[in-house]
């Protein structure tokens, strides 16, 4: 078939379907000399990516009722970066709906393969993929070591060969000067691509300087247009989103996602960002829609949080007094079994306030006075009881809830607080509550703080027991810091590496991993979290 060897090459078949995992796996290992990994099961995925580095994945789109689909599992290896740039991702389903194939190729798999196909066409399509790997092999690690300059260089050289990714590296390259902020060189591509054949991009490059310029009535011409000549490409609805709501124009920044939603309804990220301006725009009934496909659509996957069960009960709250008493009852079962969950997964004191106060809105609206009562009760003795260990920003929805229910003078009180908080944050640089966005009271905050400094000292005499010790200490006053367990996740890992029998440090490792995969690159932590995914990788064998 090729001459592109892939004996060293490691694959992972994902694919609940049994027949159609046992060709897959079989054509995998007539390929490759090594073992040759699969899993009927989408939970397998992210341990299984962390702990080896893949080559080449074949990725099943339908996992099986109550499981990720193969969308869902693409998005997360993206955002987790689980796996790298070099990792060839080719997706194969038998769906082909629009609404399908326009969510998944927004997670951009290298491939997309429908069912039924032959094995010499996935040869052909992961040749492909192989040989553009090979050839933009320096320039993706570029990218992924953030070396813009570096990147440039690099695609200038691969340019003056001819290559055969000349559009792919245009794009490239005018990313990186766009995000150097050298737009007048990222405007030269654009403006010479724009009306070349699939390069939308470029016209939407052009709409990002005018933002980034606050020329926003350009910006609004320049997306309309693409729209208007390429209606099924998604990311120009995002962006005149963006430019209304710069605009100061919610009602046509809602009306534009929606439209989007209506072509791909499965983008998590668009429909929460449209639910969202639903609600500001007071739009409940529409609000409490998209939430609630929201909370499907998450379950399962790197979307789901306490977030999406919170706002469905608050936009019912906003208008179910509104609905016959039947349909408002059993909406608010709907809420209730959400709250129900969210307490189950989360267990944290601030959550079930809110719980009780939302349940006691949604029973005040269909006149159940007394059960919203008891509610009322619960939630303001658990306020009172944890409120010196609730996030200002919690605190803040807890007395949106508060009003609703016209204890305006609660209300007050408890907002007086979380600004005093805000307050706190402001005036301790460095302390621990500062970077954890959680104010406990200040016994608590120099404990913590105390036990870093401790930490710190036992890892540099290599007390790697004691440094570990100390740092789970102050994560028990600090549970979601991301700082402590970056530390706690340094000492694991560099335990380990001097004492390979130290098996479950390096299991302890992993845990934290998986915890905070959903740090964001905007995040304090993002980078040193990258590299120490990279050391764990390294030590567990790979």
């Amino acid at each position: 078939m090729s001459t592109i060897s892939y004996q060293n090459k490691n694959f992972l078949i994902i694919d609940n379907i049994k027949p159609s995992h046992d060709i897959l796996r079989k054509f995998a290992m007539s390929l490759t000399s090594k073992q040759v990994d699969s899993t009927l099961y989408a939970q397998d995925v992210i341990p299984m990516c962390l702990e080896k580095q893949y080559d080449i994945i074949f990725l099943g789109y339908d996992l099986g009722e109550k499981q990720k689909n193969g969308q869902q599992i693409l998005e997360e290896l993206r955002i987790s970066e689980v796996i790298s740039r070099h990792c060839i991702v080719i997706i194969i389903t038998a769906e082909v709906s629009q609404a399908m194939v326009l969510a998944a190729l927004e997670h951009k798999p290298d491939s997309y393969l429908c069912k039924p196909y032959s094995l010499q066409e996935l040869h052909t399509r992961l040749n492909k993929c192989m040989a553009k790997k090979v050839a933009m092999h320096e320039i993706y690690s570029a990218i992924e070591e953030d070396d813009k300059n570096l990147t440039i260089t690099l695609v200038n050289n691969a340019l003056a060969d001819n290559t055969p990714y000349k559009m792919e590296c245009l794009g490239i390259k005018s990313r990186q000067f766009f995000e150097l902020q050298k737009f007048d060189h990222a405007h030269q591509i654009y403006t010479s691509l724009k009306d070349s054949s699939n390069c939308q991009w470029a016209s939407i490059g052009l709409g990002k300087i005018a933002l980034q310029k606050n020329e926003l009535a350009n910006a609004e011409t320049i997306f309309k247009t693409v729209i208007q000549e390429h209606p099924l490409y998604l990311p120009t609805y995002d962006w005149l989103a963006s430019t209304y709501l710069q605009r100061l124009n919610n009602a046509n920044a809602e009306k534009i996602l929606e439209q989007a939603i209506k072509l791909s309804p499965r983008s998590v990220v668009r429909l929460k960002k449209y639910a969202n301006l639903c609600f500001e725009n007071e739009h409940f009934e529409k609000a409490t829609d998209a939430f609630q496909q929201v909370y499907n659509l998450a379950s399962n996957s790197i979307h789901q949080t306490p977030e999406n069960a919170l706002m469905f009960a608050k936009s019912l709250a906003g208008y179910s007094a509104d609905l016959p008493l039947i349909e408002a009852k059993k909406m608010n079962n709907r809420a209730f079994a959400m709250l129900s969950q969210m307490n189950k997964n989360y267990q944290k004191a601030d959550l079930k306030i809110q719980a009780h106060l939302l349940s006691a809105c949604l029973f005040e609206n269909i006149h159940d006075y007394i059960v919203a009562k008891s509610k009322l009760e619960l939630g303001l003795n658990l306020l009172d009881k944890e409120r010196q260990n609730i996030e200002p920003d919690s605190l803040t929805s807890i007395a949106d809830s508060l009003t609703k229910l016209n204890r305006n003078n609660k209300a007050s009180q408890i907002l007086m607080y979380a600004n005093k908080q805000h307050a706190n944050n402001t005036n301790s640089s460095g302390k621990i509550g500062e970077l954890s966005h959680q104010q406990l009271n200040e016994g608590q905050t120099e404990k913590a703080q105390k036990a870093l400094e401790f930490s710190k000292q036992l890892f540099e005499e290599k007390e790697y027991n004691k440094a570990m010790a100390a740092l789970n200490e102050a994560l028990q006053l600090f549970p979601q810091h991301t700082g402590i367990k970056l530390n706690l996740l340094q000492v694991l890992l560099t335990s380990y590496e001097e004492d390979k029998f130290k098996i479950d440090d390096l299991k302890k490792a992993k845990k934290i991993i998986l915890e905070l995969l959903n740090i964001s690159k905007g995040d304090e932590g993002y980078n040193r979290l990258k590299k120490m995914k990279k050391k764990y990788q390294q030590l567990a064998g790979i």
